[in-house]
């Protein structure tokens, strides 16, 4: 396996497609965090030139990008170090990668978090793609999908086999579009929820009553704010929506 557990897309018809998922939004600067050797760059870069910036962590494929890309400015960080509105500049971005596996989740948690972003089209690891897209009562909702929802839709663009990377990984691959939407109002509202959701996923096959009660909650008052929100005392954390939890965030002393 490569340095920094990179897989690279291999198949053009795939980088083709997921290239086109931003068509049809519009906005001032593009960031692919990423880029790798560049297969879906090749895609990207003639699409929007100098709007475009790239982001590889791996010091030692950045002069291939450069001399491939004549032109296209190459970050070499982190992107999880970066400022993404340094990256982006004034306007609105958009945001595009094969993200790395052991952090796609924290990138993603970071991209719907610029309150400048017009769209993002990420890959992942196919089972966190269900994570991020499962509803209530799914086997995959949870703390991801919750988090995600808050900040934006997200629709499933298209399944990758393995095959189609090389070196071949275990999993196989999909690719999300996230249009941004703010469900809350204030950055208070938002994290009491986030604090929340975590504590009420902390324990998932304890009611969400124990489970909050686990996590420092007094368990009477946790109990009423149930009652209040018109909840059954054996509710669990995987059977409420976005709008519940937001209601339940507000109750004093659970969040």
């Amino acid at each position: 396996m490569p340095k920094y557990s990179q897989v690279f897309l291999a198949d053009k018809g795939i980088c083709g497609r997921i290239a086109s998922s931003l068509d049809a939004f519009s906005f001032d600067a593009l960031v692919e965090i990423g880029p790798g050797g560049g297969a879906l760059t090749e895609f990207l870069f003639p699409k929007y030139g100098p709007r475009m910036k790239a982001v590889e962590i791996d010091a030692a494929l950045v002069p291939a990008l450069r001399s491939r890309f004549p032109g296209l400015e190459v970050v070499n960080r982190d992107f999880l170090e970066t400022d993404p509105a340094e990256l982006a500049g004034p306007g609105t971005a958009a945001f595009i990668g094969n993200l790395p596996y052991e952090c796609s989740t924290a990138i993603l948690d970071r991209v719907l978090a610029f309150d400048r972003l017009a769209a993002a089209s990420f890959m992942f690891q196919k089972e966190v793609a269900r994570r991020a897209t499962a509803r209530p009562g799914d086997a995959d909702y949870g703390v991801l999908a919750l988090l995600t929802a808050a900040r934006a839709s997200a629709e499933l663009l298209l399944d990758v086999k393995a095959g189609s990377f090389r070196p071949v990984p275990a999993v196989d691959s999909s690719v999300l579009l996230f249009r941004p939407r703010r469900f809350f109002d204030s950055a208070g509202r938002e994290a009491a929820f986030r604090s929340l959701v975590k504590k009420a996923f902390a324990h998932r096959r304890k009611t969400l009553v124990n489970s909050l009660a686990l996590c420092g909650a007094d368990k009477t008052a946790a109990a009423a704010a149930l009652e209040r929100a018109g909840l059954k005392p054996a509710a669990r954390a995987q059977e409420l929506t976005l709008e519940q939890f937001a209601a339940l965030a507000a109750e004093p002393g659970l969040s």
